[in-house]
């Protein structure tokens, strides 16, 4: 910050803080792992600092890293190209009552054959209220995250939870083809 002020750009840039994964430090059972599907793994620190375009606040959208790249090229004022995934944050930024997704998509595939990861590939879909997983093992995870903020009751399977889990399930497959 202080080079940016001293060259008189400090009210001129945005910057962008970010991580690519968050970090387990025994959740789950997991020493230091970072590519699980909770949220220890996926939550992770999005600042935005824009002088004199958004109002300072904290927002529960559902965003990914793979939305960078297309903000970034609306504040450039281009458009992303066509194959860059994700969706531009500039409307909820500028607005946050403006629609955006309910649902997000995330999943891991081990490097070579599950060499160098202890979790097998999953993937995994989260909204506001509920996280589904599926693992390449045939086990499935379902959290109520209203309830269970730190995912230690997996309610799959069970009979009040069937009707979710469904409509988890059916939406994963869609996100895994979209």
């Amino acid at each position: 910050m202080s080079a940016l002020e001293k060259a008189g750009l400090d009210e001129n840039t945005i910057i962008v803080y970010v991580s690519d994964n968050g970090l387990t430090l025994g959740d789950h059972r997991f020493g230091a792992a970072k590519n699980c599907p909770y949220e220890a793994c996926v939550k992770i620190p999005f600042i935005v600092h824009a002088p004199g375009m958004y109002a300072p606040r904290v927002d529960s959208h559902l965003v990914a890293n793979i939305d960078l790249a297309p903000t970034i090229a609306d504040w450039a004022g281009i458009s992303a190209p066509g194959y860059v995934d994700g969706i531009s944050m500039v409307p909820i930024l500028e607005d946050p009552s403006t629609g955006w997704r309910e649902d997000i998509l995330f999943e891991h595939w081990p490097t070579e054959e599950g060499v160098g990861s202890m979790i097998p590939e999953f993937y995994s879909i989260r909204t506001a209220e509920w996280k589904y997983t599926e693992y390449s093992t045939g086990e499935v995870e379902l959290y109520d995250l209203v309830n269970d903020p730190f995912e230690l009751e997996n309610l799959a399977g069970k009979r009040d939870y069937r009707e979710i889990q469904a409509e988890l399930a059916a939406r994963l497959q869609e996100l895994k083809v979209e």
